[in-house]
């Protein structure tokens, strides 16, 4: 995979959208003016401070791109519990530690190219994560030891690996379901301006979360929405 590392740019999901198409390339920025997450929310990018990487590669059919999250979700989910078996994951694209978030991932399909955005917080302190509108944490926070290099060097492997199981039909939701505590949970939903609950059934084979209303008992696909656990 060829790498490119960058001092400081807007983002290095739009960055590789400007230049040149390569199958497999990675970039890897020292800080970001512009990170984004999932329906633009900000993402908090400091020098230093966490690991910000986007993936480029051959798109994929619309029907296998819409398991990306999923299957780079396992794919960092597999890096960090390298370093703590706590974490886990929650749908449709994020990373959690005791209730809190630790990473995200944005892929974007364009018609010539795959890109997979992923951000983890590695150093960032309780004070600086507070204004964020999800509870956040950071493997500093959480008393994980990294190194920051090695910690690259795997999610550049798992992140190929699970490309390659998307691109030849062969990823499995139930790897993505499996640690995910949302399944067989009573679940809060928020869908735009509107709020229910349920029971989260399991993932589909499109990445939609199934999920059964208490209200009317109906069976609801979810392609994208706000979950979480109803307490």
């Amino acid at each position: 995979m060829r790498l490119v590392f960058l001092e400081e740019v807007d983002s290095t999901n739009e960055y590789l959208k400007r230049v040149d198409f390569c199958h497999r390339l990675c970039v890897v920025a020292k800080k970001q003016t512009g990170g984004k997450g999932r329906r633009g929310k900000k993402w908090i990018s400091e020098e230093g401070k966490g690991l910000y990487v986007s993936f480029m590669f051959s798109p994929i059919s619309p029907k296998i791109a819409s398991l990306s999250s999923l299957a780079f979700g396992v794919a960092v989910l597999n890096t960090l519990k390298c370093l703590d078996d706590r974490f886990y994951l929650k749908w449709p694209n994020d990373i959690y530690i005791n209730g809190r978030k630790v990473s995200g991932i944005l892929p974007e399909l364009l018609s010539d190219r795959l890109i997979a955005g992923i951000g983890i917080n590695l150093s960032y302190t309780e004070e600086e994560l507070l204004s964020l509108e999800v509870p956040a944490t950071s493997l500093l926070i959480e008393g994980i030891s990294f190194d920051r290099e090695k910690l690259l060097e795997k999610l550049i492997f798992e992140v190929n690996r699970y490309y390659n199981k998307l691109s030849k039909g062969m990823f499995d939701v139930k790897e993505f379901e499996k640690s995910c505590p949302l399944i067989g949970r009573e679940v809060t939903v928020i869908e735009g301006n509107r709020r229910y609950t349920g029971r989260a059934l399991g993932i589909d084979t499109d990445g939609c979360l199934v999920v059964e209303s208490e209200m009317d008992g109906k069976i609801k696909r979810l392609f994208s929405a706000d979950v979480s656990v109803r307490f």
